[in-house]
């Protein structure tokens, strides 16, 4: 998108704005009436009456499909080598770490819901130079958002290929002065929030994100007719400078208080950088000039990294042409929850109208009224009770109690749920494993659900790893747990994914990288039934003779990996046992312990491929 500089640019953007959101008014009233569905709206479509009853089965509809599972992050490279395959790694790592530190069980819990509602939901990736961890500055932020305050460009239906789509925010004035730095003149020119005035301190900020004519990602951020940010080239480093002299602000000696901002697109080393293979980039580069081959050492030039995608991550529910969400289960079992309210409604007026009527001799004396044994009915000399009598109007509802039932398997059958997928009792008489198998045939329908949300979760891991590409300077902490429960240090840095080209002397990003996500889970999504298998391999024999202690540390070993409660005790344990018995009985030569070989120690105690110790300390760096 070609944006002029003599354009008034806060107008342009705010009818571009606007144009998007008219274009998208329809499905944006879509979204509004899904939501109420699910809220248990009593709204009948084309009709002015509400229903007096509502059953809301798109609730326990969407609310069966929610699943807690976080998928596993999985990387490969693109070209195998044994450097190529400890980065992916570490980029494993880095994205686990990542999900460790922020609530990700929270955007999970709200994306699964907005994703069954509105079709979709909008993932935001950002880069946070304020966050610090450990004397470490900067870090990602992820953010799960409504598809009610996303609009794209229109008539384009992937994020990659649009050229500029909105993003909408609700703040407060005091946020816009410190997140963007403008003054408060600027800040009361911000977009009231609802219909406040323009003191009310809630505002509206529209964040949008387009591409310039090098197809760089830009943002410019505006709030009414305050403009917050105007950043062409968003994802390039920026640097405070002196517009006088031209250095940079903390080299500056001239006086002038003024600062401007400018692109930095490279670094230079001061030292030589050591890489997690050994190899070293060294801090001078040799040139060389004239005939006589002189030669001359100047600071060897690192470029930054620039991320190429939005920094928007879509996951659909299921796919849909033309469309940019997915599709929506509310709209698909709207028909089933409006004929469902309407027939509660019915039998809700059947049961309230209905009743028992008195009937009674016209000169009788008894008076009556709706209260419950209220009265007394006293016969007269030569009278009969048989001359009082009562006419039934209660009504049969039995039908309509059926025809709901048969509405409501109607639109479970449409999504795909059965009742053993709701863990609902049958009445089939089954052992608990047939159960299991027959919940995971009745998920199968689902699946494609899944399979857009792991779509989704790799597209925000590969936004992660760039991020940390581009802007993470200080290696990052990123220990990890190896097969034996044995917990290790480990870094990932950027600086590993750099590769040197000899003709033409410069250094380039590696990002070729394959991301998806573990389709086994882990053990996190199986715990339990990998507690049984783990005890299963102990009584067969696969792990060794069970009444061996290095057998007994193995299989608490893989007990604790599983997350099994007090393992870890077990592992200690063990640990220390074998350690006395082995220094009381000592070893014979030759032979490995067997402390040695339940941690996978190989022979001689180092790794004969790569010199390092067993322990796996610096398999990323």
């Amino acid at each position: 998108m070609i944006v002029s500089k003599q354009t008034d640019r806060l107008r342009f953007f705010s009818e571009l704005y606007e144009g998007a959101k008219n274009h998208l008014s329809e499905v944006t009233d879509a979204l509004r009436r899904h939501y109420e569905q699910y809220k248990g709206s009593d709204e009948i479509d084309g009709s002015t009456e509400r229903a007096t009853a509502v059953r809301n089965i798109t609730y326990e509809i969407v609310e069966s499909q929610i699943s807690s599972d976080i998928p596993a992050p999985k990387v490969e490279a693109k070209r195998y080598s044994l450097r190529h395959d400890r980065n992916a790694t570490g980029i494993e790592r880095l994205c686990a770490k990542v999900r460790d530190e922020l609530p990700f069980e929270s955007y999970n819990d709200i994306d699964e819901r907005y994703t069954y509602i509105y079709g979709g939901s909008v993932w935001l990736v950002e880069w946070d130079s304020d966050l610090e961890d450990a004397g470490v500055r900067g870090g990602v932020r992820v953010s799960c958002l409504s598809p009610t305050d996303f609009f794209p460009q229109p008539h384009i239906t992937e994020i990659d290929d649009m050229e500029y789509c909105f993003l909408r925010f609700v703040t407060t004035r005091e946020e816009l002065t410190r997140r963007y730095g403008v003054s408060r003149a600027v800040a009361s020119l911000a977009e009231a929030e609802g219909a406040g005035d323009a003191r009310d301190e809630t505002v509206t900020v529209v964040v949008c994100f387009w591409r310039n004519e090098a197809g760089e990602v830009s943002r410019f951020v505006f709030s009414g007719g305050a403009v917050l940010s105007d950043m062409e080239g968003y994802y390039r480093r920026k640097e405070a400078y002196c517009p006088r002299c031209g250095a940079a602000a903390h080299l500056c000696r001239c006086g002038v208080g003024t600062r401007a901002l400018r692109d930095v697109t490279e670094e230079v080393l001061t030292h030589d950088v050591l890489l997690g293979d050994g190899s070293v980039i060294p801090a001078k580069t040799p040139l060389f000039f004239g005939e006589n081959g002189e030669v001359t050492e100047v600071g060897t030039h690192i470029p930054y990294y620039l991320p190429k995608h939005f920094p928007i991550v879509i996951r659909r529910n299921t796919s849909c042409a033309g469309q940019l969400l997915g599709q929506s289960d509310c709209a698909f079992i709207r028909p089933q929850q409006q004929a469902i309210n309407k027939v509660e409604s019915r039998i809700m007026q059947k049961l309230m109208r209905s009743g028992v009527t008195p009937l009674v001799p016209e000169d009788a004396t008894v008076t009556l009224n709706n209260a419950v044994f209220g009265q007394v009915i006293r016969l007269r000399p030569g009278e009969s009770a048989a001359d009082y009598g009562t006419v039934d109007t209660t009504p049969d509802i039995s039908q309509d109690i059926a025809e709901a039932e048969r509405l409501y398997l109607q639109a479970k059958r449409i999504v795909g749920i059965s009742d053993a997928y709701q863990g609902l009792d049958t009445t089939a008489a089954e052992s608990g494993y047939s159960r299991q198998i027959r919940i995971r045939q009745a998920a199968g329908r689902l699946e494609s659900k899944r399979r857009m949300k792991y779509l989704a979760y790799a597209a925000i891991d590969r936004l992660i790893f760039e991020h940390y590409l581009a802007y993470a300077d200080e290696p990052r902490c990123i220990t990890y747990t190896d097969c034996f429960g044995v917990r290790h240090p480990a870094t990932f840095h950027r600086y590993d994914f750099l590769e040197f080209d000899p003709a033409s002397g410069t250094y380039t990003y590696d990002d070729g990288y394959l991301f998806s996500v573990d389709l086994s889970g882990g053990p996190e999504q199986q715990r339990e039934e990998m507690w049984e298998k783990n005890l299963k391999n102990l009584q067969a024999g696969t792990l060794g003779d069970p009444a061996d202690p290095a057998t007994l540390l193995r299989y608490w070993q893989n007990q604790e990996r599983a997350h099994y409660p007090f393992a870890r005790e077990n592992v200690v344990y063990f640990l220390d046992r074998i350690k006395r018995e082995e220094g009381q009985h000592g070893t014979e030569p030759g032979r490995e312990t067997a402390l040695g070989t339940a941690l996978g120690a190989p022979r001689g105690g180092a790794d004969a491929d790569s010199g390092q110790s067993g322990s796996g300390a610096n398999d990323v760096r």
